[in-house]
């Protein structure tokens, strides 16, 4: 159940991982869509506000109380077959200006009668009063005819051509003042807020109508990608076609993408640090995982080692304390010997896991002298020499370097040496049969130890310079030792300024290259 449980928690983290992510695509996505109706709502508001200004500024031009218009108004006029009739009438004059406020004025002139239209009291002004009972009576015999008169012509605009009447009607694209239409677009969208690049023309939404762009060409603009606004310029004159103003966003999304970029980073920042999280932890609680099984089984390689050296001299003491054996001076001798064989032993393995830890510490340090590297090398194969003999192998050499001094530690050059050709005779199945090479190169001086024994994968290849690591062979314990060797042959290889690499193949062999510089 304990084995269990990382692998449970992993599951969970990563379930709770997903969500996350999912979660914040969601909402992403969701506050992206928001922002594009915000920006739309924005969008449609400017264009109802500049709709809205260029029909009110067109009719004041800004003006302070101008004159701007006279008309004629027919009163007291008699029908007759639906048709206005020429003979007695009496004409109203009237001249609309406008102050700057917008507020419209009329003055109204008829034969001898001269009023204001905003006079507050009727009363003061007698002749008024009379002509203003005069339009009274005729306002309900002018609303019931009009009707009658429109409908002989379908649109507006066919009475205003037949009767060529508000002749300024006629032609509406000339009535829109575009420097005044580019001046309020671009006041208004920096009001809202609104900074992405837009195109816009004028049409009247059938082919060839479209005018006025900001574009060399209104037409390219019309077949373009991206989202597309429109609203009628006139829409409270019902005589003329509508006039559209279409207003184009090329790059909508991506500028409303770029509005949510701080957040989305922030986002983005949130989910690395939880998915790198979450790889940390998952490879830590992997790293001690594995370096709890190293530890066990270093635990349990050592008590091994230890085990047979510790039981030998324990059963040679016995048999030297036993007066019930007969203790002849031979007997004496080889039992004293494998005392002192095996207390050798247990002092190497002591001194070994004390180097790994002065390694560890970084207290190493090296007694440089002067040495012969070809010596050392038969030293080490000399020290062998009854570990090979009792598996019937051999040790070839060639020992082809012309330089083969340079300045290194004895002692710890010895040991490598000596744990190389250790590995090459433990583990092989065979009769072992050990290649030990020699040359210089332009640098230093390589050395290769070549076995036939059961070879190293590709993936533990990668792993026996580590340290406590060995190739794992199950709890069969015929190799002894403490997956130190290979550790301490890389630390003092590092320590002299060379390097260490390993060809190997399953069930072939390895070959280990050292090469040590001479200036080092």
């Amino acid at each position: 159940m304990i084995s269990r449980t990382p692998l449970i928690i992993s599951i969970a983290f990563s379930v709770a991982l997903l969500a996350l992510i999912g979660i914040q695509a969601f909402w992403i996505t969701n506050d992206f869509n928001a922002k594009e109706d915000l920006f739309a709502e924005k969008v449609n508001d400017v264009l109802n506000v500049t709709s809205s200004k260029l029909e009110r500024l067109d009719t004041t031009r800004g003006y302070k109380r101008t004159r701007v218009s006279r008309s004629a108004v027919v009163i007291n006029t008699p029908f007759v077959n639906n048709q206005i009739q020429q003979g007695n009438f009496v004409r109203m004059i009237t001249n609309q200006s406008v102050d700057s406020n917008g507020t419209q004025f009329s003055r109204i002139t008829s034969k001898d009668y001269a009023f204001d239209s905003l006079i507050k009291n009727m009363k003061d002004d007698p002749s008024a009063f009379n002509f203003i009972n005069q339009i009274k009576a005729q306002k309900k015999q002018l609303q019931t005819s009009s009707n009658d008169v429109f409908s002989k012509y379908p649109s507006g605009n066919d009475f205003f051509k037949d009767e060529y009447l508000f002749e300024s009607y006629n032609n509406y694209k000339q009535k829109v003042d575009t420097v005044l239409l580019d001046s309020i677009l671009k006041n208004e969208f920096k009001r809202n807020g609104i900074k992405a690049k837009y195109n816009y023309y004028l049409t009247s939404l059938y082919p060839g109508s479209s005018h006025h762009s900001n574009l060399a060409q209104a037409e390219n603009m019309e077949d373009s990608v991206g989202v597309v606004y429109k609203i009628n310029l006139s829409p409270s004159n019902r005589f003329i076609d509508p006039e559209y103003l279409i207003v184009h966003f090329p790059t909508q999304e991506r500028d409303v993408f770029k509005s949510m970029l701080g957040s989305l980073i922030l986002s983005l920042l949130v989910i690395l640090i939880l998915i790198f999280s979450f790889y940390y932890i998952l490879a830590s609680n992997l790293r001690h995982k594995k370096l709890s099984q190293i530890k066990n089984d270093f635990i349990s390689n050592m008590t091994h080692e230890f085990k047979t050296p510790i039981s030998t001299i324990a059963l040679a003491s016995e048999m030297l304390s036993d007066s019930s054996i007969n203790q002849t001076p031979d007997k004496q001798t080889r039992f004293l010997r494998m005392i002192r064989d095996e207390n050798k032993r247990l002092s190497v393995l002591v001194e070994s896991i004390l180097q790994t830890s002065i390694l560890d510490k970084g207290e190493f340090k090296l007694k440089k002298t002067e040495i012969d590297v070809h010596d050392i090398i038969n030293t080490a194969i000399s020290n062998t020499q009854l570990l090979i003999a009792q598996k019937n192998g051999k040790i070839v050499t060639d020992l082809s370097a012309t330089k083969h001094e340079l300045l290194a530690d004895k002692v710890h050059l010895t040991n490598i040496v000596f744990n190389l050709i250790d590995n090459a005779i433990k583990y092989t199945r065979e009769i072992p049969e050990i290649n030990i090479k020699t040359f210089n190169t332009a640098e230093g001086l390589m050395i290769e130890i070549k076995d036939n024994g059961i070879g190293i994968s590709k993936e533990n290849q990668r792993k026996i310079f580590d340290k406590f690591y060995r190739v794992p062979t199950g709890n069969v314990h015929n190799v002894k030792g403490f997956g130190l060797g290979l550790s301490y042959v890389l630390a003092v290889i590092l320590k002299h300024g060379g390097t260490i690499s390993v060809d190997s193949e399953l069930g072939k062999g390895s070959t280990f290259k050292l090469h040590l510089p001479f200036d080092n």
